[in-house]
């Protein structure tokens, strides 16, 4: 498998003050998945777009993967792959390619930095992206692939901008919503949710990104 290099979307500080809010998320993760021991694959997905989800997936399977789990990202935003993008660039190989040339799996699979820590990038972008989403081969793939993984992060679109995250529900065993502080709007969260609930799928849990911590709170950290 070929190595990639971390960037900005991971975690550089360990010690960090936003490292032990991640840790702590990682850590409630594990708990509602302790006694559901066949949920591993799990969808990360927003009610709008610029809600830090992809900046949320990946710091979290980076966690997952410090904490011993053998953890896989796939890109399945197939409008604005941007995990595939800052991490690969425009033209890397990936999904798409395995799907139209039912190549083997490990010529796609890039490892990245962090001991444990896997990506699938989109590839070369679809022209019909729901279409790629519904079919077939897409939920043999990943239900193949989550064998050999502790954990498989799916990252989707926006549920209220694309309908192809409420697709890809269908094939994980639970959904994750990222909400943005003081700009997600109940009312939109909640359309999301009712949107997900629909497919089946159980909503696992959400995490609020971007909300601003006062020094106080900061510095009882660093001084536990």
């Amino acid at each position: 498998m070929k190595k990639k290099k971390l960037n900005g979307l991971f975690l550089t500080n360990k010690k960090s003050f936003e490292a032990e809010k991640i840790r702590s998320i990682q850590v409630s993760l594990e708990f509602a998945l302790i006694t559901q021991k066949k949920k591993k694959i799990l969808m990360f997905t927003s009610a709008n777009k610029g809600e830090g989800k992809t900046l949320c997936i990946s710091k979290i399977a980076q966690e997952a993967a410090r904490q011993g789990k053998r953890v896989l990202l796939i890109d399945l935003d197939l409008h604005r792959p941007r995990l595939s993008k800052s991490l690969c660039g425009q033209n890397t190989k990936g999904l798409m390619n395995i799907l139209r040339e039912d190549g083997d799996l490990n010529d796609y699979v890039l490892s990245l930095n962090e001991d444990n820590l896997y990506l699938l990038p989109t590839g070369p972008l679809p022209p019909n992206p729901l279409e790629v989403i519904s079919s077939d081969t897409l939920k043999e793939l990943i239900a193949a692939i989550s064998e050999d993984f502790d954990y498989v992060f799916i990252d989707t679109p926006p549920v209220r901008i694309l309908s192809d995250s409420r697709v890809v529900a269908t094939l994980c065993d639970g959904v994750i919503f990222v909400v943005k502080n003081g700009e997600t709007k109940m009312q939109e969260l909640k359309e999301a949710k009712e949107a997900i609930s629909k497919t089946g799928t159980p909503i696992i849990g959400a995490i609020l990104n971007g909300y601003t911590y006062n020094k106080k709170a900061k510095s009882s950290y660093v001084y536990y």
